[in-house]
């Protein structure tokens, strides 16, 4: 278990890069740079990470966690507007986790959840089957994964539930 001044001091650290990655994606950002912005010496990020990607993949890490945390204490079936809302409640960071051009699979963590591919299973129309069943679910997944981009990027965002329907609109008609 870590005490409280590590977790402080991580918290610093994700807060930082957060905040790096609104003007510069994660290859170009150095651990001087990093440490600046929090107002960490190098030795300390060290002793945590040995690189700006090891405190993403934390940061994507824990964002995952807490968001299927947070779906199971529900207690009730995952809803798109759910993941939506904790998304919105989220934003900044996961803005900053869908923006950066690292290919983190970022996304493909939170649909590959098995709360969400449960629901999307459910989602997607009987009459497809078989290889054709598995391409609608690509379709939808990366449709799903552009919108959702959109809407964070977005400088008047809709609310969860809209986009919720506005997709959920989309799926129906496929």
């Amino acid at each position: 278990m870590e005490n409280q001044r590590v977790r402080l001091t991580k918290k610093l650290l994700k807060e930082a890069l957060v905040r790096l990655l609104k003007h510069e994606p994660i290859e170009k950002i150095t651990v001087y740079q990093l440490c600046k912005e929090a107002e960490i010496n190098r030795t300390t990020f060290y002793k945590y990470y040995g690189s700006p990607i090891d405190l993403m993949n934390d940061i994507q890490s824990e964002f995952i966690n807490e968001l299927e945390k947070s779906l199971l204490e529900k207690n009730r079936p995952v809803s798109l507007q759910m993941i939506l809302t904790y998304i919105d409640t989220h934003r900044e960071t996961c803005k900053a986790l869908v923006r950066s051009a690292f290919d983190n699979g970022f996304f493909e963590e939170i649909i590959s959840l098995s709360l969400i591919t449960k629901n999307l299973d459910e989602q997607i129309s009987p009459r497809y089957s078989g290889y054709k069943k598995e391409y609608v679910k690509e379709f939808v997944i990366y449709g799903t994964y552009s919108i959702i981009s959109k809407w964070l990027n977005s400088e008047k965002p809709e609310s969860p539930e809209r986009i919720a329907a506005i997709i959920f609109e989309i799926i129906e008609k496929i």
